[in-house]
């Protein structure tokens, strides 16, 4: 695993020192080692963290002839089958490093080698003879790349934004879209970012930087295609696969552990991993006193059954530490309204300390139908298509009257929520799945940014349009969230914050060979009634104890209502006093209705409403900060 970043530019000769500064700034990325390329108009470097040939391997890394040189983060998952192939073409290869077989097939096949890739990836090459630069993202987007194009031609491109930004070319200015995008969708989505002018290259698609000018083109397509499969052979296929997938990344030279928080995916993993090792493999787990946010109980469980050497992380009675919100904005980048990113960076540096490399359970719920918001989405487009629009309307109106006079938290929930669920039938399929997930809604972050005078919000999703035609609303659902939030949220957290911690994450279920069976699996064979994931959940049920398939799902989330205390408050209203750059984003009366009702759910304690209003002034902490640490123009 490493980081990567360069330059190239029309004219003269690239910088080196730049991209040294550059390199500077994703040390936690690679700590082992790190090398720049000085290459005339173009200059490329690279931090390293050693996982395959510790002594080879080494990076930026060139054809034996000099005409490609390549930096490359990653791991090729079946690299030997590649190497092999290679080799019985006439390659020879001087190292046992997969970064060696990229180059190799790239020189072979250029852009052609991406379609034979399975693994995660974020790449860049340099053709000396024909002056061009190519950089390059794995189909799912598990592995980031941001660039930047100048006024003259130049591309700055990196693995990180803070490390984008510190080369001097590249400005420091806030995008008011990308901002109000964060507020409604919690990140912000490829190929934008929060700096203005700065854009990620989009899962499975390439660039091509060709004096000046540059091509963005894809080379993958997420497009659900249900085939009909009878059930026990497609059962057999998915253990198969998921073995295979597991076997492959349990591939190192360095200690391999795994994340098991007691749910049925990492809990698969888990197991797939023990059975694959001949000694006990290393399981990892953080606990929370709260019980409502707590599996350390199932994952102790699943370890003892799997026979794992188990460490778990007791997080109790913690409060706010503004070194985690600065850990957080830093190695984002930018901010992101992922409650987990604080669990999940605290788990990375604890099992760091045992280990290098870590499997978790990532993508199940995408791919396999296991979020409640898929159901929530299904039953709403099909209340949409069979109820007249004159008796949802009737409905709104009842429902009105029902939340003023419900009476408990879970009575006042259920009234909101199928009043909300009435209100979405009037939306599009789109614009449904957006306002479920929101922080704030579209009015409510219009009212917030007035000062501002906010610009028409950028849609939601930015695959293909037509993945999405013909499918089920359970399926709709999930192409959605696969190419929208998992992206550019959920492979965002564990990316930055395992990375925080010079950690390997490896996702065998995102393998492109399970992807890919996912998407032409039938919705019958993935929803079962309410219950999501049913032929995933089988394929573990041999190898796991019935604990896991009994207890209820819990999210992997910090109950910040606990975690806020003095300190917070007084940090977040220093972050927004008049006349602070922060505070000149937002209408001041409503960024003070908004900070108010945070302290209300501090005081208030657990509750849905208490954790949206949490999550909210959690997000504008980061905004603040990074503002801040990153000095970024408003």
């Amino acid at each position: 695993m490493c980081g990567i970043n360069g330059i190239i530019q029309r004219d003269g000769e690239a910088d080196p020192r730049h991209v040294a500064r550059m390199n500077d700034a994703l040390f936690h990325r690679g700590p082992d080692e790190g090398g720049v390329a000085s290459l005339g108009r173009a200059a490329i470097g690279m931090r390293r963290l050693s996982i395959l040939d510790l002594a080879g391997g080494h990076q930026p890394m060139a054809t034996a002839d000099g005409r490609w040189t390549m930096v490359y983060n990653g791991e090729l998952y079946d690299s030997d089958v590649a190497r092999r192939r290679l080799e019985a073409g006439g390659a020879t290869f001087r190292t046992t490093s997969d970064t060696e077989v990229l180059l190799e097939l790239y020189a072979a096949r250029g852009l052609a080698c991406l379609d034979e890739l399975n693994g995660m990836f974020a790449f860049a090459v340099y053709d000396r003879d024909e002056e061009t630069l190519t950089i390059a993202r794995d189909p799912i987007g598990i592995k980031p790349l941001f660039y930047w194009v100048g006024p003259k031609g130049e591309l700055v491109f990196s693995s990180e934004l803070a490390s984008l930004v510190a080369h001097p070319l590249v400005p420091r200015r806030l995008d008011p879209q990308s901002l109000a995008m964060l507020l409604v969708d919690r990140c912000i989505g490829d190929p934008w970012t929060l700096f203005e002018g700065v854009q990620q290259l989009p899962p499975g698609h390439a660039l091509r930087w060709r004096d000046g000018q540059i091509e963005v083109t894809p080379y993958w397509q997420l497009k659900l295609a249900p085939e009909p499969l009878e059930e026990r052979a497609a059962l057999a296929e998915l253990r198969d696969l998921l073995e295979a997938s597991v076997r492959s990344q349990l591939v190192a030279d360095v200690p391999v552990g795994v994340f098991l928080s007691g749910g049925i995916d990492s809990s698969t993993v888990a197991a797939l991993a023990a059975r694959a090792k001949s000694e006990p493999i290393h399981s990892f787990n953080v606990g929370f006193a709260s019980p409502e946010f707590d599996e350390s109980e199932v994952a102790r469980a699943v370890a003892q059954h799997i026979g794992s050497t188990h460490h778990e992380l007791r997080v109790e009675n913690a409060c706010f530490d503004p070194t985690i919100l600065d850990t957080v904005v830093d190695h984002v980048g930018q901010p992101l309204g992922d409650l987990s990113c604080i669990p999940t960076y605290l788990v990375s540096r604890f099992a760091r300390q045992e280990v290098t490399v870590i499997l978790s359970g990532d993508g199940g719920d995408e791919f396999f139908g296991g979020y409640d918001h898929m159901h929530w989405a299904a039953q709403v487009q099909r209340v949409q298509a069979r109820t007249p629009a004159v008796v949802r309307r009737i409905g709104q109106l009842a429902l009105a009257g029902a939340s003023t006079v419900a009476v408990g938290e879970r009575a006042v929930a259920r009234t909101r929520r199928a009043r909300k669920g009435l209100d979405l039938t009037f939306c599009t399929p789109m614009e449904q799945m957006r306002r479920m997930m929101s922080l704030w809604s579209e009015d409510e972050a219009r009212e917030l940014l007035a000062a501002r005078d906010a610009r028409a919000l950028r849609p939601a999703f930015f695959g293909d349009p037509s993945s999405l035609e013909g499918l089920e609303p359970e399926e709709f659902a999930m192409a959605v969230l696969a190419q929208s939030y998992m992206t550019s949220a959920i492979l965002t957290k564990v990316d930055r914050m395992s990375m925080a911690a010079s950690l390997e994450v490896r996702v065998p279920l995102l393998d492109r060979r399970v992807v890919e069976f996912a998407l032409r699996c039938p919705l019958a064979l993935k929803v079962r009634g309410r219950q999501g994931k049913y032929l995933l959940r089988e394929a573990g049920r041999p190898y796991l104890p019935e604990a896991v398939y009994s207890h209820p799902k819990k999210g992997f989330g910090l109950p910040l209502h606990a975690w806020f205390n003095g300190e917070f408050w007084d940090l977040l209203d220093s972050l927004y006093a008049p006349g602070t750059a922060a505070a000149s984003l937002f209408e001041p009366r409503a960024l003070r209705r908004t900070i108010e009702a945070g302290r209300r759910a501090h005081r208030a304690g657990r509750g849905i409403s208490s954790q949206t209003a949490a999550g909210r002034v959690w997000l504008l902490a980061q905004l603040g900060r990074w503002m801040q640490r990153f000095q970024v123009a408003a």
